[in-house]
């Protein structure tokens, strides 16, 4: 009986420890961003991970001094939300080389480069980044 009193007590711990970590795992971007203010930035695509929770988009952007910054954007759908949009998000859908503008959140950490994407252009054409087409004004319907 005391073996399987334990053995309850152990099960509701791990639940109870396997939600609270979940849930800190998977923040608010309140947390990260300043969702109150944009920027735009340009840049050349280095690296794009289609990956959950969020994909990311590596660029780097050259000051008017010639000087390249390596950034990072977040992009909040996940890949299965993105693929819904019906709009050609894919592993492929970034390659290095390709020309992006972003207009993001900026991080709240100073110096940070690093933002979280609200609207995308892709080699002059724009990309929806929020669910159900939304995003980028003048987005296509339809795969690009």
């Amino acid at each position: 009986m005391m073996a399987h009193q334990k053995l309850r007590t152990l099960s509701v711990l791990t639940a109870l420890f396997a939600t609270a970590f979940s849930a800190v795992a998977h923040h608010g971007s309140n947390v990260s961003y300043f969702t109150d203010r944009t920027m735009t930035i340009a840049g050349t695509v280095t690296e794009w991970e289609f990956i959950n929770p969020h994909p990311q988009i590596y660029f780097d952007v050259k000051s008017e001094t010639g000087e390249i910054a390596h950034w990072a954007a977040e992009v909040l759908p996940t890949p299965s939300m993105m693929r819904n949009m019906k709009v050609g998000w894919t592993r492929t859908t970034l390659k290095p080389g390709d020309q992006i503008v972003l207009v993001c959140n900026p991080s709240r950490v100073a110096g940070a480069k690093a933002c979280l994407a609200k609207e995308l252009k892709i080699n002059g054409k724009d990309w929806p980044i929020v669910p159900g087409g939304g995003g980028a004004p003048g987005a296509a319907k339809g795969k690009q």
